[in-house]
């Protein structure tokens, strides 16, 4: 295997170890964003109590609120760089939104971001000694 995705592989296994734990807000794919939204907290500056944190809801009412966001609690694995479409179909799907987080996704599956930048749920690849 070469240097190079010696270095990706490690720089993905240190950003998932960064960001586990980390609280999560939903996303929502590309949306027509509603008019009128009214928000009661800001992203910049998160007043929320600790349990809560500063998200954007489309569901009414739209805006910034205090919501429980999701937890980031990695599954092994780690998400694969690319897949032919012949693979993963999805894999070039560019207005899917299936995850925010693993635990979104079913059985071993992942939350990844496929060549379009979506989050969608795929089976991870695993490095030898996650498997024993």
């Amino acid at each position: 295997m070469s240097s190079y995705l010696y270095a990706v592989l490690l720089f993905l296994m240190i950003f998932s170890s960064i960001n586990a734990g980390e609280k999560i807000c939903p996303g929502y794919g590309y949306i027509l964003l509603p008019e009128n939204c009214t928000s009661t907290c800001s992203k910049e500056n998160d007043t929320c109590s600790p349990d809560l944190k500063c998200c954007f809801r489309v569901e009414e009412p739209c805006g910034y609120h205090c919501i429980v966001p999701k937890d980031n609690e990695p599954k092994p694995g780690i998400c694969p760089v690319s897949l032919s479409s012949a693979q993963y179909m999805k894999w070039y799907l560019c207005d899917g939104h299936e995850c925010d987080v693993d635990n979104d996704c079913k059985r071993a599956d992942k939350c990844c971001y496929n060549a379009c930048g979506m989050p969608l749920c795929i089976a991870p690849k695993y490095f030898r000694r996650e498997l024993t």
